[in-house]
């Protein structure tokens, strides 16, 4: 049986996940924002349960399911060594853990944040999202269907190749413009 942490010589335990025979493994990444985002932790449930490969959920305010192995926070080095070590990586909306996902040579599979569903304050998540989806540097869903979808496909596809370039510094300007953007739309309403 395969466990779902490596234990490394070092003071802590990074959560690395080990692959599977099949050579997969998916991290679902919430992040950091104080709402809960129940929706795609029950999604992973959902898809962890009925997949070969070891799931693991950082899951923030959002309480884990019982089903998954996860943690509510991870430092810089225990994400990198998490990116480095998985197939496929699903988060929910936040540039952050998009671009680094995109720097470790990953499209993600986003799934952002719904305001309507008290997931956060506004549906800048949703927007952001679907402007990068237009441009293909990540998958978008908003279905428990289309995220089972996008992982079968993002496990066939694989990470992006090294030497292409992941675009991190023109996402991280064109985030701070559309930010810009919203703010400005925000105060004409």
């Amino acid at each position: 049986m395969l466990s779902r942490q490596v234990r490394v010589p070092s003071q802590r335990a990074v959560p690395t996940i080990l692959r599977s025979p099949a050579g997969r493994g998916v991290a679902v990444l919430l992040g950091t924002d104080h709402h809960p985002f129940d929706r795609l932790v029950e999604w992973a449930a959902t898809l962890a349960a009925g997949s070969p490969d070891p799931w693991f959920v950082q899951h923030g305010s959002s309480q884990l399911h019982p089903e998954l192995d996860g943690r509510r926070m991870l430092g810089g080095r225990e994400l990198t060594r998490l990116l480095g070590s998985v197939d496929v990586v699903v988060t929910h909306g936040g540039p952050g853990l998009i671009m680094e996902a995109r720097a470790a040579r990953h499209i993600p599979i986003v799934v952002p944040r719904d305001p309507a569903l008290g997931e956060h304050v506004d549906g800048h998540q949703i927007r952001f999202a679907q402007r990068l989806d237009e441009r293909g540097d990540i998958r978008l869903v908003n279905s428990l269907d289309q995220l089972r979808e996008a992982v079968e496909l993002a496990k066939v596809m694989g990470r992006i190749a090294a030497d292409v370039p992941t675009q991190r510094a023109e996402t991280t300007v064109r985030f701070g413009e559309l930010v810009d953007q919203l703010h400005q739309r925000a105060r004409r309403r």
